[in-house]
């Protein structure tokens, strides 16, 4: 399987939990776990790294224990989904 299929694959996966029902925080820990942590930089294109790369921080630096403990502001919650959203876009245009 091609990188990229891979990467979009788990964003595909991603798309699907923050879809899904119950609270965004909940929707972005599935994504996070199912997902999103399988995936390395060198997975994806140089100019798609830094998307991914906004959303591991932000998950990262808001996990404790498996949980996530913050709710994102407005912005970032809109960040967070346009990232995801854009890196599934681009790679399966590949």
């Amino acid at each position: 399987m091609a990188a990229s299929d891979y990467v979009w694959e788990q964003m595909y996966v991603a798309t699907l939990c923050l879809c899904g029902e119950g609270p965004f925080l909940k929707r972005l820990r599935d994504a996070t776990i199912s997902a999103l942590h399988l995936l390395r930089d060198d997975d994806l294109p140089v100019e798609l790294r830094e998307d991914l790369a906004y959303v591991m921080k932000w998950t990262r630096d808001n996990m404790v224990a498996g949980e996530l403990r913050r709710e994102p502001d407005e912005l970032e919650r809109k960040m967070l989904i346009e990232k995801i959203l854009h890196v599934m876009l681009e790679t399966h245009r590949k």
